[in-house]
């Protein structure tokens, strides 16, 4: 009885400690995650932009990328690495090393993984050059696929600040060599049974149909493991497994790695991962990857773009990258290919403005919101045939002329423009230069039905208005803008490519140039009066397509815009 009598003090105080931490456990919440971070467009240059000039420009190799390391762009010329000053395009320096490659590069180094085909088989040849100076630091030669472990081949999987990994197929093995001396930083063997998915050749304009990838965090790579596909991810620092995970039997056409986050793709299909292995994104439907989907990361958002509904709908859809949680969804119609794009910390979408208007423009975009900031326009190369945002440095822009037969690297100044939230959508054309398309059609009765600029573009009156009768049925006049050029010579250069065969008779006369555009040569006429083009129809009706014409000709050469003789 004495021992029990003793031991209640000590069971009662438990008792107490118990409830107390109880009481506190119940009322405890969860640690919420730190606040969602991503770059504040706002603070961007691009805002202000105005009319872009060009600045400098050079020839390149095909296929040839650029590299901004610092103040120097980084391009291949006549089969050699050039360093260029970024601001004034003069030669810094020349790499001895021919034929590069497939190219990566950091702030400090650029490696070149070099396929060298023999009559037998292939090799890659690994060099690292030093960014600032152009200078080849060291030099790893595998040996051929068949050698054997004795003299190992092995194929680049990426670069990271320090390393540069590869897998070496016949030893099962991932390896790092660091980059400054080429020394084995570590290497960590496969798991059982996984061998290495076929490694196709990479090329700098076409990263399809690649299985393995690596940036700071994580190396990633597809295996076949027992007959089955995984993905297998590990630590690029030093070599660890960190999450091993199957794959679906999918035709995965596309692996890629941004900031940690995992993207694979198929034609019908898009996931994202985390560093971690955690399933981001998942969706699935028929041909939304068919011409490749976007992935961007901007801080904690990863921003998609994939194909919609029709053949010419874009969706971009935002996610949280440390929660997987959806954020936002808008879709875009016209987009050109898959415009979704970064320059710097700065998110775009470009897309083909509604027609009547003829144009890509980019709208910046918040990525924490989807809103749109600012729709701006970015430099366009002559042969390049759409907008372009390849990198930046400082207030310079730089575009790769879409052409392999000439192709031109061109660095574009931006100059401020007056403050017009549309001057950068319009390419630095003033407001006061576009015509309200109602203030276009001829004198006389009838219902004037006008349809706004989108609200980027901030012109206030019309870019289409119709003439209709004000009552019963009876012939329309449509009067449509398409454009309106910094210069008379790019308004010529449109006009070209749009008539139905050489003007004659009474249109030839009308204005600067006057053209039909429909097949029987009567009821629809594209005008150009100076930089300003407009088009006129009257469908069905000849002879009031030709009243109309000669009439919004007049309004064009007497009214304010000061457009055409």
């Amino acid at each position: 009885m004495a021992s029990r009598a003793s031991r209640r003090p000590a069971i009662a105080w438990r008792a107490i400690v118990l409830a107390s931490l109880l009481a506190v456990l119940s009322g405890a919440r969860p640690l919420s995650p730190p606040p969602f971070h991503v770059p504040v467009p706002f603070a961007a240059p691009l805002e202000a932009q105005g009319r872009s000039v060009e600045a400098w420009r050079t020839p390149v190799d095909p296929e040839s990328g650029l590299f901004l390391i610092g103040d120097v762009a980084v391009v291949e010329q006549k089969r050699r690495l050039l360093g260029l000053d970024a601001r004034t395009g003069a030669t810094r320096w020349v790499s001895s090393l021919e034929n590069p490659g497939f190219i990566l590069a950091d702030d400090r180094f650029i490696l070149s993984e070099k396929r060298v085909e023999t009559q037998e088989e292939a090799y890659s040849l690994l060099t690292v050059l030093d960014a600032r100076s152009g200078v080849s630091l060291w030099t790893a030669v595998s040996g051929f696929p068949a050698d054997g472990p004795w003299r190992p081949y092995f194929s680049l999987i990426g670069m990271t600040a320090g390393h540069a990994i590869v897998t070496l197929p016949t030893l099962r093995s991932v390896r790092a060599f660091d980059l400054a001396d080429g020394d084995v930083a570590w290497e960590t063997a496969l798991p059982g049974e996984c061998e290495a998915l076929p490694v196709l050749e990479k090329s700098d304009d076409d990263d399809s149909d690649v299985h393995e990838a690596a940036d700071d965090q994580i190396a990633v790579m597809l295996m076949r493991c027992g007959g089955r596909t995984r993905l297998l991810g590990l630590d690029s620092g030093d070599g660890g497994l960190r999450w091993d995970r199957p794959v679906t039997d999918r035709d995965v056409t596309d692996l890629s790695l941004q900031d940690g986050v995992t993207a694979l793709q198929t034609p019908h299909s898009l996931t994202l991962l985390s560093a971690g292995g955690t399933v981001l994104y998942d969706y699935a439907a028929a041909d939304i990857c068919e011409d490749h989907c976007r992935v961007e990361v901007l801080g904690d958002a990863v921003v998609v773009a994939r194909g919609g509904g029709s053949d010419t709908e874009i969706v971009v859809e935002m996610t949280d990258r440390r929660t997987g949680r959806h954020v936002w969804t808008r879709t875009f119609d016209g987009s050109s290919g898959y415009g979704l794009q970064t320059a710097g910390d700065r998110l775009y979408m470009e897309y083909r403005l509604p027609p009547p208007l003829e144009h890509l423009v980019l709208d910046l975009l918040d990525p924490a919101t989807g809103r749109t900031v600012r729709t701006t326009t970015d430099p366009v190369t002559a042969d390049a045939g759409g907008a372009a945002v390849v990198d930046r440095y400082g207030s310079l822009f730089y575009a790769l002329s879409r052409s392999d037969e000439k192709p031109v690297l061109t660095a574009f100044r931006l100059l401020p423009g007056p403050g017009d939230p549309g001057w950068a959508a319009r390419d630095g054309v003033p407001a006061s230069a576009w015509p309200d398309a109602c203030a276009l059609l001829p004198a006389g009765p009838g219902i004037r039905a006008g349809r706004p600029a989108p609200a980027g573009l901030s012109l206030p009156g019309s870019v289409t208005c119709e003439l209709r009768p004000a009552s019963g049925p009876g012939p329309v006049v449509k009067v449509s803008i398409l454009w309106v050029y910094p210069s008379v010579g790019e308004a010529e250069e449109a006009t070209a490519r749009k008539g139905r065969g050489e003007p004659s008779g009474w249109i030839a006369s009308v204005a600067d140039e006057a053209l039909f555009l429909d097949d029987t040569l009567t009821d629809a006429a594209l005008i150009r009066a100076g930089p300003i083009l407009v088009t006129v129809e009257a469908l069905g009706d000849p002879a009031l397509t030709r009243r109309s014409v000669t009439a919004v000709a007049e309004n064009l050469r007497t009214g304010p815009w000061g457009g055409g003789r």
